[in-house]
């Protein structure tokens, strides 16, 4: 690095800092000029084109003209995030620029390649190693030989770039702190000489070997533009992987997430396989659209959103959501499982607590229970239905129910879709033979209903005014449910209407007739047995009830097979209802009785809403359906594939449960089954979460995992006493954490205060807030961390009384939403902090914490603890919990 080897005695660093900044202000101008050149050019070249005919040709240009007027904006905001000099097989040198995101060709004839291009992997390699490169059809090999990462922004027209990292194959790694401010002291004339002297001093203590520490200052998911090696093989995997990626604190996981969402969002980035694949979902959804991520809360929601648009991906609400206000929503709007104003069957109960605790730490024997108890029941719905048809059917139907029993008793041998197959063969003779028999059934029922208005002229607006009356919580009927078509029975119409009311009559009607016919009795408390009670003496004869029994029964039998395959779906929140009466008693999988049939607890949702997903996708699967799938009959299948989406993305896995993994892998399309998720089984805080990855495995045994263990969060300091509190707890030391050996963020030890009030904690916390901005000479980022959501605002208002002497503020960041500005202290519910992570962090009352939650301690602990970069502080309003007193010693009492 002697300035002699070098033009005009420039250093190494000078030289790269002039080459690096002319390059960014080159790229950047660039695409400023694309910008302003672009204006409506592409629009216009369609203005004379037939508006009628050319709709989709215009939008397509349209888009197509939006995503580059994108691309070139992120151009021009951020124009580089590396430097990378390239030797080939021949000896040959190349710089090559790469953006995190887009291309345009440079004036200079320097090169510029995407991040998500092939060449742009080679930023991932460790200086000296080696890779292989396909440009333009042809292999070649490339050797990194020195890298430069950027953080580029400007500022008076002038371009810089802090917080550089410069690997080097020979000199090794150092830390430049501005690439500006080495052109500036190089600048210098020769008479400045104390100016110089100041400037070149400023200078070396910017430079420094290693990698130096970057001070939180601002709220948000750390940003990471270039993947390491790892974490790079892992986010290029074929579009059709399924993965879960598992590591410690501050190793990127989230990152690689959304860095491998956006790589495979890009169809220029896809292979052949690819984007066969994505363009194979049948869907209207347009392949850059067609994706969910989930995450446990709203406040990394919304950080994820920060940090998606940085990767120039558009993320929207309707793309990132917790899964329970999508699993809610579908349940509601589209399953029909949860009550609304147009049907459903249940409502939730958050509080809920019916079942058993093994059946919240593993799901599993309880949920194959009720999948085995829905098939049976739909079996021994279509035998029952084979013998009502047999009894009932009239003489020239007999070869049908001769065809059904047989199909019926073959049931118990046969697989479902094998079944559900031939039927679909016999349903034009099914159909046939059930609308003719309807036919001479609803004139008898019609006769019957012009019989008593003829009667009585008011009798169905009384009957109107006596349903409006009724309680919506009728003892169900399943046989019923057979008696007339789903669009008869799905009728929306309001109780106190007259239609309304005529529906309910001719519904009773059918019921009571076929329960007639076949010699049972009424459901006490159905809405049917409560409306022919109202009925009394305007009742039909007992011979006119026989003779629409007969005909409602064999209806009743044949309907069980035409579009039976419907049920598999339709039926299980039904079959949910039955099964959970039949259970009850057993002790393994209920800890007591629902407080109403008609409540649900989360995690009964949860198994409902999987197994219709997973229903629906067996059906989806058979190439019977598949190749007739736009046919009206398979209306309900469409709906469900709609769910679907090429490709599904968890951050934070381990705190969902096996069944809610289970249906966030059951929304992928049949053809992607694309699922990526990230997490770790140590910071698991919620008692449903998953524990290991057996449990993953039942997800869907696809699922491979892949672990990361670099961190780049946390001081050695800090990395070492996160270990220490694994080990002590008894944790999953295969997720301990290492910093790269390069780091030079040593860090200072934990504090800890004992013995105090809630005052003098808050009093405590201010004072080594001050200590921490002093030593940082800026405020950074900070958070207190209180055990439960009615302790937050309180130790916020504390806060603040002690920090008004040093012109700050505390936040009070109730249910994890309020986000706080600039400088303030942000004072969080321990439980909404998971995945985010701050310079310096403070827990408050772990005593209380362990003796409140002693199950999900030492899960909360780790996570409080890895929060911090650099500083942490625990208090105690007693002692340490006996748990970790043997730490005392890793304590300081101050900074």
């Amino acid at each position: 690095m002697n300035k002699s080897e070098f033009p005009d005695g420039q250093s190494m660093f000078e030289v790269l800092a002039e080459e690096a900044l002319s390059t960014i202000a080159e790229i950047a101008d660039g695409a400023a000029r694309k910008l302003a050149s672009d204006g409506h050019s592409s629009a216009d070249s369609f203005a004379s084109g037939n508006t009628l005919t050319g709709g989709q040709a215009y939008q397509n240009l349209q888009n197509i003209s939006q995503a580059n007027r994108d691309a070139w904006e992120a151009l021009r905001r951020e124009p580089s995030i590396a430097r990378l000099v390239l030797e080939d097989e021949e000896g040959r040198v190349r710089v090559v620029y790469i953006a995190r995101k887009s291309s345009l060709p440079l004036a200079s004839g320097k090169q510029l390649a995407s991040y998500g291009s092939p060449i742009g992997r080679l930023a991932e390699l460790p200086v000296g190693e080696e890779a292989n490169v396909t440009l333009q059809g042809k292999q070649q090999v490339f050797s990194l030989i020195e890298k430069t990462s950027f953080r580029p922004s400007i500022a008076n027209g002038e371009w810089d770039s802090t917080d550089n990292q410069y690997r080097h194959v020979d000199l090794g790694v150092f830390s430049i702190d501005s690439l500006r401010a080495l052109l500036r002291a190089g600048g210098l004339e020769a008479g400045d000489e104390l100016d110089q002297l100041l400037e070149q001093a400023a200078v070396t203590s910017s430079v420094q070997a290693g990698i130096s520490h970057q001070i939180r200052t601002a709220m948000g998911l750390r940003d990471q533009p270039i993947l390491d090696q790892f974490q790079g093989e892992i986010f290029r995997l074929p579009l059709d992987s399924q993965l879960i990626i598992l590591g410690p604190p501050g190793t990127g996981k989230t990152t690689t997430l959304i860095k491998r969402l956006g790589q495979k969002l890009d169809i220029d980035n896809l292979d052949e396989n690819e984007r066969r694949i994505a363009n194979a979902s049948g869907q209207s959804i347009q392949h850059e659209s067609n994706w969910l991520m989930f995450t446990p809360s709203e406040l990394l929601k919304h950080y994820l959103k920060e940090a998606f648009n940085r990767e120039q991906v558009p993320a929207s609400d309707a793309r990132i959501k917790t899964w329970t206000a999508y699993r809610d929503d579908i349940a509601r709007n589209t399953l029909g499982i949860l009550r609304s104003a147009n049907g459903g069957k249940y409502t939730l109960k958050l509080e809920m607590n019916n079942m058993a605790p093994p059946v919240i730490v593993d799901p599993r024997a309880w949920y194959e229970s009720f999948s085995e108890f829905h098939e049976q029941r739909l079996k021994s719905q279509l035998r029952d239905g084979a013998k009502i048809v047999e009894e009932s059917a009239p003489a020239t139907s007999m070869a049908i129910a001769q065809q059904l029993l047989q199909l019926a008793n073959g049931l118990g041998e046969r697989a479902w879709m094998e079944a559900y197959r031939d039927l679909a063969k016999q349903e034009t003779q099914l159909k046939a033979a059930l609308d003719e028999s309807k036919g001479i059934a609803d004139q008898l029922l019609k006769q019957e209903r012009n019989r008593v208005f003829n009667r009585d002229k008011e009798i169905f607006l009384r009957l109107a005014k006596f349903l409006e009356s009724l309680e919506q919580d009728d003892e169900p009927d399943d046989e019923a449910e057979f008696d007339e078509d789903d669009a008869e029975a799905g009728s929306n119409l309001n109780a106190g209407d007259i239609q309304y009311a005529v529906k309910a009559y001719l519904s009773a009607l059918r019921t009571l007739s076929r329960s007639r016919y076949r010699k049972r009795s009424l459901p006490k408390n159905s809405r049917a047995a409560r409306v022919v009670q109202w009925l009394g003496e305007a009742l039909p004869t007992d011979d006119v009830l026989l003779e629409i029994g007969q005909r409602i029964s064999y209806q009743n039998g044949l309907r069980r097979f035409v579009n039976a395959f419907k049920r598999y779906v339709t039926d299980v929140p039904a079959s949910y209802r039955l099964f959970r009466k039949d259970m009850n008693d057993i002790t393994d999988f209920y800890r007591e009785t629902a407080s109403s049939p008609l409540h649900l607890s989360p995690t009964e949702l949860d198994a409902i809403v999987l197994l219709m997903l997973r229903n629906s996708r067996a059906l989806l699967s058979q190439s019977f359906i598949e190749r007739d799938l736009d046919a009206p009959r398979y209306e309900l299948l469409r709906n469900m594939a709609s769910l679907f989406r090429n490709q599904i993305m968890v951050d934070e896995a381990t705190d969902f449960s096996m069944l809610q993994l289970a249906c966030m892998e059951s929304l992928t399309t049949l053809k992607s089954r694309s699922f990526f998720a990230c997490g770790d089984f140590n910071q698991r805080i919620t008692h449903t979460g998953v524990r290991a990855m057996e449990q993953i495995a039942w997800v869907s045994p696809r699922i491979s995992a892949k672990s990361i263990n670099l961190v780049y969060r946390q001081s050695r300091t800090l990395n070492a006493f996160a270990g220490d509190l694994l080990r002590l707890l008894d944790g999953d030391l295969n997720a301990l954490g290492e910093l790269p050996k390069e780091s030079t963020h040593e860090g200072v030890k934990p504090v800890l205060l004992e013995q105090a009030s809630e005052d003098q904690a808050a009093r405590w916390i201010a004072e080594r807030i001050v200590e921490v901005e002093r030593s940082v000479k800026q405020m950074p980022t900070i958070a207190v961390l209180v055990n439960a959501e009615e302790d937050v605002k309180p130790m916020a208002d504390r806060l603040t009384s002690h920090l008004e002497a040093v012109s700050l503020k505390a936040v009070a960041c109730e249910g994890g939403n309020a986000l706080g500005e600039g400088t303030d202290v942000r004072v969080f519910d321990i439980q909404h902090i998971k995945g985010l992570e701050f310079e310096a962090v403070f827990f408050v009352g772990v005593d209380r914490l362990a003796e409140q939650k002693p199950e999900l301690f030492d899960r909360y602990l780790y996570v409080g603890a890895t929060r911090a970069a650099t500083y942490l502080g625990m208090v105690c309003y007693q002692k340490l919990p006996v748990k970790i007193q043997s730490l005392a010693g890793s304590f300081d009492s101050g900074w």
